[in-house]
């Protein structure tokens, strides 16, 4: 092997790594946002749910004030919820954009090295035909 055939190999394992690392923060981003989509999925369910005083129900100003006050509370929660999810969701897809560019790094270099190997390996057959052919006149001037 060349030199620049052993630098490009040790450059091909370092953008195997890399690519490896990309997959794995993609992982870790992809369970964030299915874990921000649970929390936010959850916080909609719980404010849904809750109970608010109906209408029409003699209630003192001051509890009214506190359900209003919990309702707010909620509903800043939901929205807090769904900003982080929208928040992983952009960190999936920036993982994945250079998850994508990580293997087409990797893909162009395996390419380089590829054809490296297949000229070497017409290289040697191109010196073994050369030899095959000096044998064979060797032995036609030998009779």
């Amino acid at each position: 092997m060349s030199t620049r055939t052993d630098r490009l190999a040790t450059v091909l394992r370092v953008r195997t790594i890399q690519e490896e690392q990309r997959r794995g923060d993609l992982a870790r981003a992809a369970a964030a946002q299915g874990r921000a989509a649970e929390a936010a999925a959850e916080a909609a369910a719980r404010y849904g749910a809750r109970e608010v005083c109906g209408v029409g129900v003699p209630l003192v100003a001051a509890t009214f004030l506190a359900t209003r006050q919990a309702e707010v509370l909620r509903a800043d929660g939901i929205a807090s919820t769904t900003a982080e999810h929208a928040l992983a969701e952009g960190e999936t897809e920036r993982s994945r954009a250079l998850l994508a560019e990580a293997r087409t790094r990797t893909s162009g270099l395996e390419r380089v090295l590829e054809r490296a190997a297949e000229e070497r390996r017409q290289d040697r057959l191109a010196a073994d035909q050369q030899v095959a052919e000096e044998s064979g006149r060797a032995k036609e001037g030998e009779r």
